[in-house]
């Protein structure tokens, strides 16, 4: 495949003439250039410049050693800012002007080059790009899925203790592929799970519980008071599976402000079912009880928009 495009070399053979006028000029740009001495002497150094260049940079543009040559040539060429150098001569006004038409049109060709030449660079990392986010995206699915089926197949067992040890292990796993920074391994008693994580730059208490009836107001104020004996910026994330009591949540807001955000089984599948990120949805409950003093907020009124 040729290293340069014909508009291009033909562009480069006219400038190398008018720009380097005498025999003795191009015979000087070749040795500095490192075309090959065989090359240069196979040429009829009595003929016409045009008739010794043009085949000179023909096979250059052909052969895999003479990309290198071809480049300094053209370095050379757009080295000359002007055709000052040729009002010398008895035509030198006409001649700088050929000379500058001739460097004007290969600086043209070659930005246009180069620039086409960036574009189909970047189209090629655009498309590794976008096939490495496929890859990592379809890594990503299988791995939300595997934890997704272990959590419905718990769904399915009425062993208590069994859930407690698989939540513990989903809710691990859960956290760790949507990157948020968990802080120790989650900790299981009884039907209760304790960890803790970092979104967003805040530090986050959690407490998880898979038990039959919904968690009741001491319940939350169990994870409360947790997260006011630690740092000012610490909040909880309460998940409950099966909810929460309306009289728990009534009498948690009631005098004093809200450090939790609760989830329930809803919340957590549609996570697992990869239709709401994990981290989006911690944003939108930390809005809601941030602006509307609400801690828990279905996962229906938030699809609906009225989170």
């Amino acid at each position: 495949m040729p290293h340069f495009q014909d508009n291009i070399l033909t562009a480069l053979k006219e400038t190398v003439v008018n720009v380097f006028w005498t025999k003795k000029d191009v015979r000087a740009l070749f040795r500095r250039c490192d075309v090959p001495e065989p090359l240069v002497h196979q040429q009829d150094w009595s003929a016409y410049k045009y008739h010794i260049v043009s085949p000179v940079l023909d096979v250059l543009n052909e052969t895999g050693h003479g990309l290198g040559p071809m480049r300094r040539i053209l370095q050379e060429c757009l080295a000359y800012n002007d055709g000052e150098h040729l009002l010398w001569m008895s035509d030198g006004a006409k001649r700088k002007r050929e000379a500058e038409r001739c460097l004007e049109h290969l600086r043209l060709l070659v930005k246009d080059h180069d620039a086409a030449l960036r574009t189909a660079e970047e189209e090629r990392l655009a498309r590794l790009r976008n096939l490495e986010e496929q890859k990592r995206g379809a890594a990503f699915r299988k791995r939300l899925d595997a934890i997704q089926n272990r959590f419905y197949a718990y769904c399915a067992d009425d062993d208590a203790q069994s859930r407690g040890y698989g939540l513990e292990d989903i809710l691990y796993d859960l956290f760790s592929l949507f990157e948020l920074t968990l802080r120790g391994a989650f900790r299981r008693t009884g039907e209760q799970i304790d960890g803790a994580f970092t979104h967003r730059n805040e530090h986050f208490l959690l407490e998880a519980k898979w038990q039959k009836q919904p968690c009741n107001l001491n319940d939350l104020r169990d994870l409360d008071g947790a997260v006011g004996s630690s740092l000012d910026n610490t909040l909880g994330l309460f998940l409950s599976i099966n909810g929460f009591s309306d009289e728990g949540l009534r009498g948690y807001l009631q005098g004093h402000r809200p450090r939790l955000i609760c989830m329930d089984a809803s919340h957590l599948i549609h996570v697992l079912e990869d239709r709401m990120d994990l981290a989006d949805l911690l944003d939108r409950l930390k809005d809601a009880a941030v602006h509307r003093r609400r801690v828990f907020v279905s996962m229906a009124e938030i699809l609906s928009g009225n989170s």
